[in-house]
């Protein structure tokens, strides 16, 4: 019924996205990519695999004098115009993506991915133009030369420059537009990059297991039973109402900290010694009882967890952007 273990959410952005992109490059299966599965920044340039969602409101803006507007610009962001035909040609190659998949344009279906996919690509438009301007105040750039590199390997895959120009050309787009993507890729991976140094591979971890009920007497009642000599993980057994971790006695597993989907839960694990028992703690899913089995100051971080990590770090990043973004949003949706 509950999930507290860690968290897996998928992105739907991604899967609209990711069409706009096999459009233009679907030829190049061998472009750059981020590597180890390391998350890159979502954007409509680059798909990725961030658990994201669609900001209805974002990037969030200050309260600010309103700025000036630009009649060719989809948005502005901190006074830097993202031009409207760039944010046009993205909807136009989606637009082909459908006509391609024999979807009628004019169907309730395709109209509604269409009206998704302009705010999906406007809000990753504005993240691209955040990103850069953060690049560039930290002194972050992609030289010609590695640009050069990099349009050469995706030349190579697409088996050669005119087999390369025949799919851009296919997807409306020239040479240019296809160094300009790319060079917005390989900044926001060295964006990414320098994000990522912060979340390391081992970390401080508790192994820890828990019991929900829905009322606090209940959860008293069964606090004075383990208090009492009672084994926390057969009354978890008897009476969580977690039916994920019921059957393994309320087991957690080992976790770092914010990876637990209550964050309640998480930070009574934490502060809990080996063998102790939290009091009552209510979290939006009801009311827990917390045991600490292990703690560990440096235990390695496994694979999956650690691209969770690395994801909320990155979303984190780019939330602290958007915030304090100054931005208005000039396309229509």
């Amino acid at each position: 019924m509950f999930n507290l273990s860690p968290l897996d959410s998928k992105s739907a952005r991604l899967l609209l996205v990711l069409a706009v992109l096999a459009l233009m490059l679907g030829a190049c299966d061998a472009a750059p990519s981020a590597p180890g599965g390391v998350p890159a920044v979502p954007t409509a340039t680059l798909p990725v695999g961030v658990p994201v969602n669609p900001q209805p409101n974002a990037p969030a803006s200050q309260p600010v004098q309103p700025l000036p507007s630009a009649p060719d610009a989809a948005a502005i962001v901190n006074g830097v115009p993202i031009p409207l035909d760039a944010y046009q040609r993205q909807i136009d190659q989606y637009q082909a993506a459908l006509v391609q998949q024999g979807l009628n344009l004019n169907s309730p279906e395709a109209q509604a991915q269409i009206t998704q996919l302009r705010q999906l690509i406007l809000d990753n438009l504005i993240d691209d133009e955040l990103i850069a301007q953060e690049a560039a105040r930290q002194g972050v750039s992609v030289s010609d030369a590695e640009l050069d590199a990099a349009m050469q390997q995706l030349v190579e895959a697409a088996g050669g420059q005119a087999a390369f120009e025949q799919t851009l050309a296919a997807a409306g787009q020239t040479v240019d537009d296809a160094r300009r993507l790319q060079r917005t890729q390989m900044l926001n991976n060295l964006m990414r990059d320098r994000v990522l140094q912060s979340v390391g591979s081992q970390s401080e971890q508790v192994h820890a297991r828990h019991i929900l009920v829905d009322a606090p007497a209940t959860a008293e009642a069964l606090l004075a039973q383990i208090q009492n000599g009672a084994d926390f993980g057969e009354v978890a057994k008897q009476s969580s109402m977690d039916a994920l971790t019921k059957p393994n006695g309320g087991d957690l597993g080992w976790f770092p900290r914010g990876v637990l989907v209550s964050r309640e839960v998480e930070d009574a694990a934490f502060a809990l010694q080996p063998g102790q028992v939290s009091p009552v703690i209510q979290s939006e899913f009801g009311y827990h009882l917390v045991q600490t089995l292990e703690r560990d100051p440096a235990r390695q971080v496994d694979p999956d967890t650690l691209l969770r990590l690395q994801q909320q770090a990155i979303e984190q990043w780019l939330n602290k952007l958007r915030a304090a973004a100054q931005v208005q949003r000039l396309a229509p949706q």
